[in-house]
Parts: structure tokens; C-alpha cells; sequence
């Protein structure tokens, strides 16, 4: 990364790089605007400035830290994203969350429901899990 524009650069596109010239996010890079905006238009990353490259404005995809994990993965699936940056009621940046992360509640809240149903119709317990 450049300057002081580049907050967060991680080696293997684990995540997007998030863009703070003053505090605010202004632009998001991903892998995929890595590809599109330098990979097939025969540009170098050496001379390409992240600014050039990076999603800006209303563009930019947030959720507020209070969202619920399925209005999180309804946006990231209807826009085709796979990192949603977590914002604070300023706007602020406060953290990350990728589709795998969200996945991963969803199946530990699934096989949750499904110990407790099994437990309950086993009589282990009722409705209360098993001990």
C-alpha cells in the first residue's frame, strides 16, 4: 500500500483493504477489484495507487454492528460479496466479517437446535439440552 490512505493490507486476499485518508472509510479493495481494475486491464500494482482501483461511495456495502447475522448474509448474497466491513452508528469501522464467518454461526446455531430437538425426543432433558 501507499501512504497513509491504506489502513489494513493482509497477503492473500483474506480480506479487503479498507481506505481511512481522516478516519472515515472512503473505498474498499478487493480481490475481485484487484482482477477487474489492474490484472485484465494490463496494469502493474507497482504503478497503480489503491485510490484507482478501490469501490468508493454508495458503492460501499456496511452493517451496522446491532444488524442480525441474517440481514448481514441477505446483503453479502444479493450483491455478491463475500466481506462486509461493520460500522458504528459514526460510520466508523469497527470491524470485518466474511460469508465463511456468518456460515459458521448459522451451522452452530443449526446443530444447536438439533442436539436440543434430539435431546427432547429422546427424553434427555426436555427442552433444555442435554446435561
Amino acid at each position: 500500500c501507499r501512504g497513509p490512505c491504506c489502513f489494513l493490507c493482509l497477503p492473500f486476499w483474506r480480506l479487503p483493504f479498507l481506505l481511512f485518508p481522516s478516519g472515515n472509510m472512503t473505498g474498499v479493495v478487493s480481490e475481485r477489484d484487484y482482477i477487474c481494475k489492474i490484472a485484465l486491464l494490463g496494469r502493474t500494482s507497482k504503478e497503480t495507487p489503491v485510490k484507482e482501483i478501490a469501490t468508493r461511495g454508495a458503492n460501499i456495502i456496511t452493517a451496522k454492528a446491532g444488524e442480525s447475522v441474517e440481514s448481514c448474509m441477505e446483503k453479502m448474497m444479493s450483491k455478491g460479496i463475500r466481506h462486509l466491513p461493520i460500522v458504528d452508528d459514526a460510520e466508523k469501522v469497527i470491524g470485518m466479517v466474511s460469508i465463511k464467518d456468518l456460515v459458521k454461526t448459522v451451522i452452530t446455531e443449526k446443530e444447536q437446535t438439533i442436539k436440543v430437538l434430539s435431546d427432547f425426543a429422546l427424553g434427555k432433558g426436555g427442552h433444555f439440552g442435554s446435561e
